[in-house]
């Protein structure tokens, strides 16, 4: 059985692993999570394990899906592109964020934006976990609540 690596779930390529549980070196105040050693005997990240709870964001009234591959998200891109206004949002940037799996679970990235992404009132510098219930904000122009959904035997949310 291989040994397990713990890793910091804010910065998973920046913070130092170990392997033993505890708290991050980095960023006191996070616990580390365990991760597969054997993922990264090839020097490979990880491959995404499909979530148990699938998320999903709400904005204006619409739910956009989160593919289990991740998303780009900013006024010209991704699903936000298609929601009408979005072109005249000028706090939002063309790339704002990115949502991503990693081990699990979906991180969200700033993408190096002018007006940041923030999630539930902090700033994102560095990824941060998504979680059900929590608001994810870009610039001051668009409030996302990410929602959880269930999926039923069939794939389709319940």
């Amino acid at each position: 059985m291989a040994p397990v690596i713990y890793r910091c779930p804010d910065d998973p390529g920046g913070c130092p692993s170990t392997l033993s549980p505890g708290f991050c070196a980095v960023h006191p105040a996070t616990m580390l999570e365990a991760v597969r050693a054997a993922a990264f005997t090839t020097g490979e990240t990880p491959a995404a394990a499909e979530p148990a709870e699938a998320l999903t964001l709400r904005f204006l009234g619409r739910l956009i899906e989160i593919p289990p591959e991740g998303v780009e998200i900013g006024r010209e891109t991704g699903p936000l592109a298609s929601v009408p206004g979005m072109a005249e949002l000028t706090q939002v940037s063309r790339l704002h964020a990115t949502i991503y799996p990693l081990n699990g679970r979906l991180y969200v990235r700033d993408e190096d934006s002018v007006n940041h992404t923030y999630l539930d009132g902090r700033r994102v510098t560095v990824p941060r976990r998504l979680e059900a219930g929590q608001v994810l904000r870009l610039g001051l122009d668009v409030e996302l609540q990410v929602e959880g959904v269930r999926y039923d035997e069939f794939g389709l949310p319940s």
